[in-house]
Order: structure tokens, then sequence, then C-alpha cells
């Protein structure tokens, strides 16, 4: 059940704004549009504060509120309802404040709120709310729904029949971000490190220096985008319900995406084999908690998406200057050149459809549970072959570098200067 902020005065004399509200209840926009316009029917009433009354009052005069709909269909008198003397004067076209919300409206919408989620809804919309005015600590507002021919075991019978409630009630809300996404200043040593190696390569000051400036720039510059790619899989694990993943890995911190031979062995292997990027980092996501197979799979798609990102950030200025270096070193550019390239190798080698790369965990929700199974079972089997046939050339070698040329083709990435910028790294 959920809670509301303090008031927007400091006490609860002085009410709620529905931002307050709705931080902590979720609403649908139907929900919304009724609780604003009793704000305001409350404020052109002359009242302080939204109460109850108005929030029935805003639903009786909104035709295309989920509420007003069933009220109408169990045959409510919602003449009578109109026609109440202290609503005859009311204009819901009528432009004006919004009214603070009252302790009571807050309770209301509390138990509106526990209604849905009786249900099995995760929003709040205009039949919750009927559900809570009908109820007998909301003396005011049950009397006359049930005065008028409504009951509110009509309303929950009518919550059954098929059709009867929007879909947006049953949409799981995303999570709220504050304080689950941090960056750890941890993050900014890779940062730091690419940033030192390329002003260094900009300038050509130090030509003797050529090689661990590159170095510094590729390995820093690979570190962040292995940081940026982890991070990608939490941030879309999180939104898709797996809140253990807010445990360090929305942090960028590339210390807690550390894996004994993903994060050291196998992609320092993969560089000196040829510029291929093979992530090197671990995020460890409960799958259960993730809400279905769609968002499991957009988590495994949102690492390569991330590195494919991150070499457009980084490479625009080949898009901009069609393929040119305008201006600075030779050297930098190279660099820059060979680190797009490896993040683009990054991309195809992680959308490769087979253990234990993102383009397997994608289609993996949508699998058998026997493949899923042997897939298991196999282990880091797949990516050992897969290294063998890159090392020995063939046509799946062939097929892979002439993919990720053509990406790099596609942002105007000079080859010479790619293998300009690899001797750099590895002279």
């Amino acid at each position: 059940m959920a809670t509301s902020p303090q008031p927007s005065g400091g006490s609860a004399a002085e009410g709620w704004t529905l931002k307050q509200i709705a931080s902590d209840i979720p609403l649908t926009a139907s929900a919304r549009e009724a609780i604003e316009l009793a704000q305001r029917l409350a404020t052109t009433s002359g009242a302080a504060r939204t109460e109850p009354l108005h929030v029935l009052a805003a639903i009786v005069l909104s035709p295309r509120n989920p509420g007003h709909k069933a009220m109408v269909a169990l045959n409510v008198d919602m003449a009578s309802l109109r026609n109440a003397s202290d609503w005859r004067e009311l204009d819901p076209a009528r432009p004006a404040a919004a009214a603070p919300i009252s302790p009571a409206t807050r309770y209301l919408l509390i138990n509106a709120h526990r209604e849905a989620e009786q249900i099995g809804h995760y929003r709040v919309d205009g039949l919750h709310l009927l559900l809570a005015l009908l109820y007998k600590d909301s003396t005011a507002t049950a009397q006359r729904l049930e005065e008028a021919g409504l009951s509110i075991y009509a309303i929950r019978q009518y919550l059954t029949t098929p059709g009867s409630t929007p879909k947006d009630v049953r949409q799981r809300p995303l999570p709220k971000l504050d304080g689950a996404v941090r960056v750890s200043p941890v993050f900014g040593i890779p940062v730091g490190a690419m940033l030192l190696g390329g002003a260094g390569l900009w300038s050509g000051a130090a030509p003797g220096l050529t090689l661990p400036l590159t170095i510094l720039f590729v390995l820093g510059g690979w570190v962040t985008s292995l940081c940026i790619h982890e991070f990608g899989h939490a941030f879309m694990a999180y939104l898709g319900g797996d809140r253990s993943v807010a445990a360090g890995y929305l942090s960028l911190n590339p210390l807690k995406y550390l894996h004994p031979l993903l994060s050291i062995g196998l992609p320092v292997v993969f560089l000196l084999l040829g510029g291929i990027g093979i992530p090197g980092g671990a995020v460890y996501l409960n799958e259960q908690a993730i809400r279905n197979n769609r968002w499991r799979s957009l988590a495994s798609a949102a690492g390569p998406v991330s590195n494919l990102l991150f070499a457009i950030l980084i490479g625009w200025p080949f898009v901009v200057f069609q393929g040119g270096a305008p201006f600075g070193n030779e050297q930098f550019w190279a660099a820059l050149a060979f680190l797009v390239f490896v993040e683009l190798s990054a991309v195809v080698l992680n959308l490769i459809p087979i253990p234990p790369f993102d383009g397997f965990g994608i289609i993996a929700p949508w699998l058998s549970i026997e493949l899923r199974i042997l897939a298991n079972r196999l282990g880091m089997l797949p990516l050992l072959v897969l290294f063998f046939l890159l090392w020995q050339g063939g046509p799946v070698s062939a097929t892979f570098w002439n993919f990720v040329y053509g990406l790099s083709s596609s942002l105007n990435i000079p080859p010479e200067l790619v293998d300009l910028g690899h001797q750099q790294f590895l002279p």
C-alpha cells in the first residue's frame, strides 16, 4: 500500500498536490484527468481543498471516464447526481487553479489503490475511485451514490466482466529511478584515461609516447564502453522489474562488472587477435523478476545497443567530415578510428545468436526450455569454437570482418586509418 509524501505546505491542513500524490500512487490518464478536474471544481465552488465530493462530481461530469461509463452501464440515476443543488453551477470547462488535495481525498486515493491491488491492477482509474467513494468512511459520496442506485457490490461485479477495465490499469508502471542510478567515482578512471590519452595524441607534443598514449586511449575507451554496456543491461532489467541490479550495477563502476575470465583474459586475447571487442564484464540478472519475455529480450539487447550508441557518439567527426582528419594529429584520428572499429566489432560479435553472447540472450526467452538447458550445459564452448574459427580464417572469419568493415564504412571511417590505429596499438 502506498503512502504519500509530506503535504505541499508542510501540514495536512495545507493539503497535497497531485504530483505529490501521483509519486506514490500510480494513476491512469483518466484518473489524473478526474483529479485535476476535481481540483478545478473545488476552486470554482469556493472550497479551500479538494474533497471526495469534488472527485465524485468530476467523474459524473466526465462522460469519457471509466467510472462514468460504469455508472451508465449499471443504470445509475445520473440526472439526480448532476442536478444536486451544490453541483448545478459547476462548469467542467471553466478554467481555475488547482485546489490542494485534502487528507480525506488522499485517503480516498489510498483506498482506491488498495482496491486496484486486490484485483491485480497496477494503476488506479475511475472504477477504483468509484469503489473508494462507496466506502462507508466517505459518508457524503457513499450516500449520494447509493441514493442514485449504485452499490459497491455492483461495481465489483462490473469489474469482473470481460473488457470492463481499460488496458492501462493492467500495465505495470515503470519503477522510479530516484536513488537507483548513480555514477561511481571509479568510473572516472577509465574516462580520465581515455581523455588523457586522447589529449596527448591530439597535441602531438610527444611523438615518442604514441604507443603508451594509444594504449591509454583505446583501453580507457574500451573499459568506459564496457561499463556503459553492462549498465545498459542492468538499466533495462531494472525497468523490467529486476530490482536486484540496483545493488551496484547501476553505478557504472567497472569493479562491479568484473569477471575472472571475461573481464581480463578473453578481452585481451581478442584485442591481440585483431581488434575484436569482446564483452569484458558480467551483470547477473534475476530473470524471474523481469516482467515478461519482451523485457528479458530488451535487457539482453541493451548491451550491444549501448556499444553502438557509444561508437556513434565518439565517431561522429568521421560522419560530419566524411572520413577526413580536418585538424589535430593524425595519430589521434587513427586511434579514434581503431576504437570505433573495436566498438563496432563488439556490436557484431554480441549479436551472434549463440551462448553466451547477447544475441542468444535476445532469443533465449522465446526458445523451449530444453534448448535453454542445452545452451546452459554448453557453457563457454560455443564462444571458444567461434574464437577458433576467427583465428583460423576462412568463410566465418571473412563474413565477420566484412560485416564489421561494412558498419565502419557506414560511419565514413577509412579502413587505412583503422589499420594505422591498430599498428599504433600493437606495433
